[in-house]
Parts: structure tokens; C-alpha cells; sequence
């Protein structure tokens, strides 16, 4: 049996990540390629990206840019503003054990190949990250984001100089980290069991000052929705994200997930449907929304929706629902 959880991130992810490779003077269309990653997909920062390719794109761009630490500089660059309504959501926190336990229950809005949580010890917390698969170059990047991310926003309680006590790494990494890094003053330990960075149990009522922080207006490219770990409703995200850029061919959404198509099948198989019954489920219940909800032509709606003309757009809605579009029109 194929495991049918494949761990997976926003895209919104990867173009902050491209737009810093790019930035540095990478090329950023070989980087794709080379992680098997479609360059189309880009423009659809809400669709699901597989973990797996992430962490080949992040291992490439190290190696492209001259660095260990991409990560580290990603995460110190980011604020609450980028993680559109989870940090709509953050940045409502009234202390720092409120941002961290909201940042915990939301984290799966945004990747499902990561996991993070506290740990009591004494008089320290710590702020654990796990990745999926075996330690590497590229899962480091994403735990350096995390870590520096929190690290940069537990400073508008903390103080704006703060540094956690410690801070574990289980990537063992060469280069030094920068003395201008967030992680300046923090006694760092590489090659640990885990990773993680410590903070004072005292800290845990320091409230979450919003008064320093301007909020300007952003484009909400991540959904504010959890994303799925089934592979069916993976699979229907990528076919919401790409419906309207008629990108729907099996091959494309397979290799968007780094599966092949007959993995694809298989997989989909096992769960007990099929590509073509997801795209089928997922057109008929746009078509319903936007019958209900708009008086566009019904011509417009199958174009929309990929259909090569309106007859062949009213027989597979009366197929699924027993009515024609018009008529079920009519009945609202």
C-alpha cells in the first residue's frame, strides 16, 4: 500500500524563495527544472506544493547562492503581513504564550510536512520543529525559517535585541552563522537530537505589543483553510487552484504533488475514486456556486470551467444533479 498522506506547503512558500534566489542572481528557471517543480505553478500561490521538491529546491538554491543558511535570512526577512490570515490571526495574540499556542494550532494552514510544539523543562520552554524524512540541507532551511520567523516576532514582546538561550539544530552545517543574525547572542548546538530554541518560562506572560507594527494592504495568496493530508482532497486543491488556468491534465496536478501519473492513479485507486471523478466533483460544485450565486451566461460558466462548449457543460450537470443549469437556475 502507497502512503496517501503526502506532506506538502503552499506555493506562497516557494515564491518568497524564488524571488530571494532570484534576487541573489540564481537562475531561477534552472532551480525549478531541476526540482521537477512546473514553473506555471508559481502563479498560483494558494495550490499545494509536495514537501519533497521544496527541499530539493532549497538544497539547489544553497548550493546556487553559496549558502547554508537561505532559510535563516528568509525567515529574519519575514513578517506576520506575508502569512495573509494566519497572520491576520497572529497578530492579535495578547502575549507570547498566546502567539506561540495560536501559531501551533494554525501551523497546518500552511504546511502539513512540518510540525511544531512545546515542551516543558523547568524553567525553560522549548519551541520544537520537526520535518518529515531524514535531516538534510533542505529540511534545515525550513526549520531555520520557522525558528528565526518566531524568533523575529517574539521580539516586539521581548525586546527588539532578544535572542532565545539556545537554540538545537539536527544539521550539522558547516558555515558559521552570521554575527548579525537573530540567533546572534544564543548559544547554537548542531548536530543535535532535535531541533528547537529555548525560552524563559517568564517570558510566557510578556504581552504581544501590536503598537510598532504597520499593517499595510496585502493580497491574501495563502487560503485560510487547513491544508489537506488526504490525497483526494489534495488533489481537489490543486484542481480548485488550477481550474481557471484550464492546467487540469492529470500529468500536470501529478507532477505539481513529484508523482507520476500512474503513482497518481494507483494511489487514487486505493482511496476509491479517480482523477476524472475528483475533476468531475470539483467542476459540479463550482458550476452550483457560481449558478447560485451570480447571473453570468451559462456559456461564460463552461468556458470557466473547461468545458469545450455549453451542451457538453449542461449534460454532465444534469448527469450529477438531475437538472438542467437553467433549470436549476430557475428553482432558485
Amino acid at each position: 500500500m502507497i502512503d496517501r498522506s503526502i506532506p506538502v506547503t503552499r506555493v506562497a512558500f516557494l515564491l518568497r524563495y524564488a524571488k530571494l534566489v532570484d534576487n541573489l542572481g540564481a537562475s531561477l528557471e534552472r532551480l525549478l527544472a531541476e526540482s521537477h517543480i512546473p514553473e506555471e505553478l508559481l502563479d498560483h500561490p494558494e495550490a499545494a506544493i509536495c514537501m519533497k521538491s521544496i527541499f530539493r529546491f532549497a538544497e539547489l538554491a544553497c548550493e546556487a547562492t553559496g549558502t547554508e543558511h537561505l532559510g535563516l535570512y528568509m525567515g529574519m526577512s519575514n513578517h506576520l503581513r506575508d502569512l495573509g490570515p494566519v497572520g491576520k490571526r497572529l497578530r492579535r495574540s495578547t502575549t507570547v504564550y498566546d502567539y506561540l499556542r495560536k501559531g501551533i494550532e494554525l501551523y497546518d494552514m500552511l504546511i502539513t510536512g512540518q510540525r511544531i510544539w512545546l515542551s516543558y523543562h523547568g524553567e525553560e520552554i522549548h519551541l520544537n520543529v520537526a520535518t518529515v524524512g531524514e535531516p538534510g540541507i533542505g529540511p534545515y532551511q525550513s526549520q531555520l525559517e520557522t525558528l528565526a520567523t518566531t524568533t523575529m516576532a517574539l521580539r516586539r514582546a521581548l525586546g527588539r535585541d532578544w535572542s532565545p538561550g539556545k537554540l538545537c539544530l539536527t544539521y550539522k552545517s558547516e558555515e558559521a552563522f552570521p554575527e548579525n543574525s537573530c540567533f546572534a547572542e544564543s548559544q547554537i548546538v548542531k548536530g543535535a537530537e532535535g531541533s528547537y530554541m529555548v525560552i524563559p518560562r517568564a517570558a510566557m506572560g510578556m504581552p504581544f505589543s501590536n503598537s510598532s507594527f504597520h499593517f499595510e494592504q496585502m493580497e491574501e495568496s495563502i487560503a485560510a483553510q487547513r491544508l489537506p493530508e488526504d490525497i483526494s482532497d489534495l488533489v481537489q486543491l490543486q484542481i480548485v487552484s488550477l481550474l481557471y488556468e484550464h492546467k487540469l491534465h492529470i500529468d500536470y496536478v501529478a507532477e505539481s504533488l513529484a508523482m507520476t501519473r500512474r503513482t497518481l492513479q494507483r494511489v487514487l485507486s486505493e482511496h476509491g475514486t479517480s482523477y476524472s471523478q475528483l475533476l468531475a466533483e470539483t467542476r459540479n460544485q463550482e458550476s452550483v456556486k457560481r449558478l447560485r450565486d451570480s447571473d453570468e451566461h451559462i456559456a461564460d460558466i463552461a468556458f470557466d470551467l473547461g468545458y469545450t462548449d455549453a451542451s457538453n457543460f449542461t449534460r454532465a450537470f444534469r448527469l450529477r444533479n438531475g437538472v438542467s443549469p437553467q433549470e436549476f437556475r430557475l428553482s432558485l
